[in-house]
């Protein structure tokens, strides 16, 4: 029985291990994602600030003009700057004499990094004005509590120790004046507007105008509306569907003629198209570009479009997974009198579903994200797609982050619907590619 279970034991480790491996490489691949979803809902404050975090934390804003905000409360920010200006004045001191101690140091930093958050935290919501009072003067006893615990008194000399004790003193109480400074709860409350124009300007409010958001809905509103986004979805959805219908329909006909029909140099002339495959596309996008001039399709939808209404891809595919038919099929329809383009339309096609269903989304969401070629061969808004209206939209918008994420956002959607509307049929697809009769 012992033996058994030791042989279990060997055969799960492995599968167990293999599991973990791939369950890591998800979260690896899926975090930049939900990093640029988060990032959508966050202000542009949050975005551009040191501290990191994966989801939008609950910021305050005010309507002034019908336009939002983003505010904090004044005595917060006095309180944290009071706080910043101690942990200066303290390092100015006994920083020559705990140069070289990385501990003493740390503890400084982790110190005062703890009060700002400890403010942070307080003011989340306007506290009474006894809560106020009450909270200061902890902060600033525990500001000496820590820093006498980490030892740095002990290691000063006896002029710089007595500086050191007397700046934490005067911290407290400059921590107690700003705190008698509270606000009672039914008078207007101060707050300092953080971003925009009127960045710096101290203006007092009801509590009931300050509103507390983690997320902002607004910015998607924001970035459609900053650049014709409607426009480039148009030009992104005719044209994907449009290169999607000629690859599908060609790489039938070729996969058809390379699969079940006999030629004279079929296989070298397969073969030479793989070949194609492994040409990069800049090395052929001046000629490209030279033709699409002389035809005058350049800014048009048939330079969009034309290009790519053949694939080599498609046609591998369908070959792969016509070859895997059964001969007796073929061999039925020809005694039925179905000729070659009544046996491919009206009994192969109607059978490979999932196989055409899958070079139809490969080549949606390759055509989709294509960025080299339109961006080379448009040059009007009218006639970009997406992905270029995306790029000249994140030159125009500067440091919108946010603005860029979400409208990143937005125009991944239509391809994870089809996606994941599409998938069981995919994976069918692909395994059916592969299938030998």
């Amino acid at each position: 029985m012992s033996k058994i279970t030791n042989k279990n034991k060997r055969n799960i480790s492995p599968r167990v291990m293999i599991y973990l491996f791939l369950t890591a490489g998800a979260i690896t691949m899926v975090f930049p994602f939900v990093w640029m979803i988060t990032t959508s809902f966050k202000s542009s404050l949050e975005v551009l600030s040191a501290r990191v975090s994966l989801i939008p934390e609950a910021k305050k804003y005010i309507e002034i003009d019908r336009e939002r905000e983003q505010v904090e409360f004044a005595l917060a920010l006095k309180l944290k700057r009071e706080v910043s200006r101690g942990e200066g004045e303290i390092a100015g001191l006994i920083g020559a004499e705990i140069d070289g101690r990385p501990k003493l140091q740390a503890a400084l930093s982790n110190t005062f990094s703890s009060l700002r958050l400890r403010i942070e935290k307080l003011f989340a919501r306007y506290p009474s004005p006894e809560r106020v009072e009450e909270k200061t003067s902890e902060l600033g006893a525990t500001a000496e509590r820590r820093l006498r615990e980490a030892g740095i008194a002990e290691t000063l000399s006896s002029p710089t120790r007595e500086l050191f004790l007397a700046r934490l003193d005067r911290l407290r109480t400059d921590l107690d004046r700003l705190a008698a400074t509270a606000v009672a709860e039914d008078q207007p409350i101060p707050v300092v507007i953080l971003a925009g124009e009127r960045r710096g300007e101290e203006i007092e409010v009801p509590r009931n105008r300050i509103i507390r958001r983690r997320f902002l809905w607004e910015n998607f509103r924001e970035a459609w509306q900053a650049a014709p986004f409607a426009r480039y979805f148009f030009n992104s959805i005719l044209v994907s569907i449009l290169v999607t219908s000629g690859q599908v329909l060609t790489s039938a006909l070729a996969a058809y003629a390379f699969a079940r029909m006999k030629f004279p140099l079929k296989e070298p002339l397969f073969l030479l198209l793989l070949a194609t495959m492994m040409i990069p596309k800049q090395v052929i996008l001046i000629p490209d570009y030279a033709i699409i001039s002389w035809l005058g399709w350049v800014n048009t939808y048939a330079a969009l479009v034309v290009p790519f209404l053949g694939a080599v891809f498609g046609i591998y595919f369908m070959r792969q997974h016509f070859e895997t038919l059964p001969q007796d099929l073929f061999d039925a329809a020809s005694i039925d009198g179905c000729g070659r383009f009544r046996t491919l339309f009206q009994i192969v096609l109607p059978i490979s579903g999932p196989v055409i269903l899958t070079v139809a989304l490969f080549t949606f969401i390759m055509t989709w994200n294509e960025l080299l070629w339109p961006l080379v061969m448009t040059n009007t808004p009218e006639m970009r797609p997406l992905q270029v209206g995306l790029a000249v939209f994140n030159q125009e918008s500067g440091t919108d982050w946010e603005l860029l994420m979400a409208a990143s956002t937005f125009s991944i959607l239509p391809l994870m619907i089809i996606f994941f509307a599409a998938q069981k049929y995919f994976v069918e697809g692909i395994t059916r590619s592969g299938m030998k009769s």
